[in-house]
């Protein structure tokens, strides 16, 4: 699962997140792009029809069809990481709170052996 980072140390599950939203960003850029797109080849399809032209009319009908498959496999792919994003943020924070509370044992040992006048 691709929402497990429990395993990893805090620096690379904070890798593994700042990634995940990279690819947020990434594909609600695409996806806005592919909207805009998706208006002109709208428009394209109207003036197709004014101008009483059927083949453009069906090439620029084509198009708007890819475009709002598009459209709508982005929005889909944005929630599913918004979804994950949230979660691994989620355990981020928990990972964030378990580093803090970390121990060196070895730095933790020499310390008692320096209390307790012992050598190090």
């Amino acid at each position: 699962m691709d929402t497990d980072i429990d395993s990893l140390d805090y620096g690379s599950a904070r890798e593994y997140v700042l990634a995940f939203l990279t690819t947020l960003q990434q594909t609600r850029k695409e996806r806005a792009v592919a909207e805009e797109e998706l208006v002109h080849w709208e428009h394209r399809v109207k003036v197709a029809d004014n101008r009483g032209e059927p083949q453009l009319r069906k090439t620029a009908a084509l198009r708007v069809a890819e475009l709002r498959e598009s459209v709508v496999r982005r929005a889909g792919e944005e929630r599913e990481l918004r979804r994950k994003t949230a979660a691994l943020r989620q355990k981020l924070g928990v990972l964030g709170q378990r580093a803090s509370f970390a121990v060196d044992a070895d730095a933790l040992l020499a310390q008692l052996r320096q209390l307790a006048g012992e050598p190090g």
